[in-house]
């Protein structure tokens, strides 16, 4: 039988609350022999393990980097067991360049990276990426990365060389659609890497609606995402005044928590909206699939935006969309047939797309209907994790 190839994913944390990067862990260690690297606790790692029903050895899998001195100190035994054992982890230590001092740091938070010597290293989001340079150093491995929005939205935006490693040290670039390619040429990339523009995916037999009726007697519109500012909550908001003001019956729901919480009720109630804008709180992802069941509208107004797995849920539930043109959306929505795109920041816009579909309710059901094709054609799970590991495959044949 042939080896499978061992492949390191790095992620900040253990992936509880980011669904598509756990089934990603998940699913390609049904083809692959994929490990993971976080800095995260062993507690999370036994929720993580729980909360997907995966087998005790899965533990294995996982690796926590050193994030504090005394997680260094933990893993001590280790280092020295590396350095007499590992002659490239020796050359790598006293190699020229830098301070000995920064490459032991680094050694420690890296530590199971360079232990496990794996064939290749993703990461998860660009920013992590940055550090690829010593990690190269000290493994043979080839190395990609995943670039899915705020990286290259607005992470470093005031440093012309913020990804100058980046495009050196990559074997490979994975980004979730074209718009974040052309904004990654725009910051210095080349197109001299192996690429591959894989989209994100979510579970079609979970997310598909009941055939419940719904309320005629008014306009039920939700929002799914963190209170941000970049999710640009505050235009749909202000959207709710004008439909408030043309008498059209509604009821807006934002499901999600944040740092801009108290911005949003203090514009709500400045407009005078409490009786008909609901800030609900974080919710499972099976309550807001019973969100989704009884809504009429999906509302998306964001400012910045990657690709949005909210906005294929809401497709993949039969919701009609109306969201901003913010980077990726466009290649979400497919404007006039599974929803409206609209400009950002565009109150009159939104308010607009919202009262036709409010006006027709046939059109809200034919692009209903079209999202959950367009989901199932090219959003599926399956398909993701096949592109993934065709990717991997020529990465690691180069």
């Amino acid at each position: 039988m042939q080896k499978k190839p061992k492949i390191l994913l790095v992620m900040h944390n253990i992936p509880l609350d980011s669904g598509f990067l756990a089934v990603k862990f998940i699913r390609l260690a049904e083809e692959m022999d994929v490990h993971l690297l976080v800095w995260d606790t062993r507690e999370k790692i036994d929720r993580f393990i729980e909360q997907y029903k995966l087998p005790a050895d899965y533990r294995k899998r996982i690796h926590l980097g050193a994030s504090s001195a005394r997680s260094s100190f933990a893993l001590m035994p280790t280092l020295i067991r590396a350095f007499i054992t590992n002659g490239r982890f020796r050359k790598f230590l006293f190699s020229d360049g830098g301070s000995f001092i920064q490459r032991l740091k680094y050694a420690f938070t890296y530590l199971p990276a360079i232990c496990l010597q794996p064939d290749m290293v993703h990461y998860e989001f660009g920013t992590l990426a940055r550090q690829a340079e010593l990690l190269k150093h000290a493994t043979d491995a080839k190395m990609s990365v995943s670039f899915r929005g705020y990286d290259l939205n607005y992470a470093g935006l005031h440093d012309h060389e913020y990804y100058e490693s980046v495009w050196k040290y990559m074997d490979g670039i994975h980004f979730l659609g074209n718009d974040l390619k052309q904004r990654a040429i725009k910051r210095g990339y080349k197109q001299d890497k192996i690429e591959a523009i894989i989209p994100p995916a979510i579970d079609t037999n979970f997310f598909k609606p009941s055939g419940n009726l719904k309320d005629d007697s008014k306009l039920i519109i939700v929002s799914v995402g963190r209170l941000v500012w970049k999710k640009g909550l505050e235009y749909g908001v202000r959207a709710m005044k004008l439909l408030q003001e043309q008498n059209i019956p509604f009821e807006y729901r934002i499901i999600g928590e944040g740092e801009y919480r108290q911005a949003l009720e203090f514009i709500i109630a400045e407009l005078g909206l409490q009786d008909h804008v609901v800030l609900t709180g974080n919710k499972d992802a099976v309550a807001i699939k019973a969100e989704l069941d009884k809504a009429d509208v999906f509302l998306h107004p964001s400012i910045s935006e990657g690709f949005s797995n909210a906005v294929l849920e809401a497709q993949s539930m039969g919701l009609p969309i109306v969201c901003s043109d913010a980077d990726g959306l466009p290649e979400n929505v497919k404007d006039g047939v599974t929803g409206f795109v609209t400009p950002k920041w565009d109150v009159d816009a939104i308010a607009d797309k919202i009262t036709w579909l409010w006006q027709h309710k046939d059109v809200r059901k034919q692009m209903g209907e079209e999202g959950i094709k367009r989901v199932n054609t090219y959003f599926r799970q399956d398909e993701q994790i096949r592109a993934f590991v065709q990717f991997y495959n020529k990465l690691l044949a180069k």
